[in-house]
């Protein structure tokens, strides 16, 4: 066991390449220049907000248009993305976007779901620069490190009313990056809140652990790839505890990942997760699946249907 240990932190913090210097170079001076024309909009958008607009939506579209823009940009990158057919909300529609976390690009990465989403960021994330002021700016939902009993209640209160306003919410459940690319136990908070709220859930998974590494800043990775899973309606959920949800949408999104890294490692020649530690830690995600599967067999094969 320390053996496979001292593997994966050997091989997780391999060295810096010309390449990764030269990606990062273009991406985060394409992604500062990109946002600083967008602070520049920042107070006209906010005028028209405050008069207009209470739940920011104007900011949602705006942060959609000017991170296409960077998409366009930052040329080096390219983007694998299946939507799935998803379009945005219908009026009255209440949905949550549930995300595996992995990679701080995540963050940017999800202008690109369907509606005027507002994201459930940690505290943390404000202190960045340029990223974390425009996710308070413009709307999106903080969550404190450490919260009292009334400040919980005022958290999930001020969730539901936007979802009720026809606000997609985006959640994170794992809480914060996975250290190795697994998807980590899940949180029930948004799973309760989608039963309170009466939301249907759509679960995405991104394969983006190595665009930008969890405690690093190099981008190593020019593709980001995710994937829109099936819509999962409240109606599927109610007769359900949000724990047992939690645990049913978790196994669905495992598969989902292995099933998005096993077309990439047969299309990308230089796919990362080639490499024989990564594809150890898949296959004991598989091994964990098989297991969830077992359990929770009649539940998966219901959504599927």
């Amino acid at each position: 066991m320390g053996d496979t240990t001292k593997k994966k932190s050997a091989y997780i913090k391999d060295k810096i390449k010309i390449t990764h210097i030269l990606y990062s170079f273009i991406g985060y001076l394409t992604f500062i220049s990109v946002n600083l024309v967008l602070i520049a909009f920042i107070p006209l958008i906010l005028i028209i907000s405050l008069i207009f607009d209470r739940d920011k939506v104007l900011f949602s579209y705006a942060i959609k248009i000017f991170y296409r823009i960077f998409y366009f940009l930052n040329f080096v990158q390219r983007h694998k993305i299946n939507m799935n057919g998803l379009k945005k909300p219908k009026i009255g529609q209440r949905r949550i976007y549930i995300l595996n976390h992995a990679s701080i690009f995540d963050v940017i990465l999800m202008s690109m779901l369907p509606g005027a989403i507002k994201g459930v960021m940690k505290e943390s994330y404000v202190k960045l620069p340029l990223i974390g002021w425009i996710a308070v700016i413009s709307g999106n939902i903080i969550l404190k490190e450490y919260m009292d009993a009334g400040e919980q209640y005022d958290f999930f209160v001020k969730l539901q009313e936007k979802l009720e306003r026809g606000i997609p919410i985006v959640i994170y459940p794992e809480g914060t990056r996975s250290k190795d690319g697994k998807i980590a136990k899940f949180y029930d908070g948004a799973f309760k809140l989608a039963l309170d709220a009466k939301a249907d859930i759509v679960p995405v998974v991104l394969d983006t652990w190595n665009v930008i590494r969890p405690g690093a800043y190099w981008i190593r990775d020019v593709i980001t790839s995710f994937e829109v899973l099936d819509t999962i309606p409240y109606d599927e959920i109610k007769e359900r505890s949000y724990r047992e949800n939690a645990k049913i949408i978790r196994t669905m999104m495992i598969k989902g990942l292995l099933d998005l890294r096993d077309k990439r490692r047969s299309s990308e020649k230089n796919y990362y997760r080639k490499a024989d530690l990564y594809e150890q830690i898949d296959n004991e995600m598989r091994e964990e699946y098989r297991e969830l599967e077992k359990k929770y067999f009649y539940e998966i094969e219901k959504a599927k249907s």
